[in-house]
């Protein structure tokens, strides 16, 4: 489970570690600041979502010839940057919805999904009618960061 932000500051400074200021600044920053589409699933650099490109397994496992199309290798290329800078678990969607003035689409992970919407380029993640979330650290605690981030 993803440590709130008083656990992670407590655990850290008891390890009485030369980073552990450094880090706890850093998890602060970090959860003090607005999810974003990209946090989940690939997006490019103004937040649009990536599709997968066909056969990105052969980019991954570089296998697949230098006389291939140059755009292929850079759509490839550009999903697996924006792919880096995912910070949670999960085998997210993003699925947009039709609805004007009400949610941009359903973020899903498994069987859980939730509402999401972005009002003047900041990203709302709303679990329940009228309570939207602002900051990474007042979301679910089952949704965890990835291996290594913290």
């Amino acid at each position: 489970m993803r440590p709130t932000l008083h656990e992670y500051n407590l655990q850290k400074l008891s390890d009485l570690d030369c980073t552990a200021i450094s880090d706890v600044l850093n998890f602060t920053k970090l959860t003090n600041r607005a999810p974003k589409l990209g946090d989940f699933i690939p997006c490019d650099e103004d937040g649009n979502v990536l599709d997968e490109p066909k056969n990105y397994d052969k980019w991954l496992s570089e296998d697949y010839y230098t006389e291939v199309e140059t755009t292929w290798i850079r759509n490839c290329s550009t999903y697996q940057a924006a792919q880096s800078r995912t910070i949670f678990k999960g085998d997210w969607e993003f699925e947009e919805a039709d609805l004007e003035d009400c949610f941009n689409g359903y973020l899903k992970n498994g069987n859980k999904i939730w509402f999401v919407y972005i009002k003047d380029g900041i990203f709302f993640f709303e679990l329940e009618q009228d309570v939207a979330i602002h900051r990474i650290e007042d979301l679910p605690r089952e949704i965890e960061f990835i291996d290594g981030l913290i």
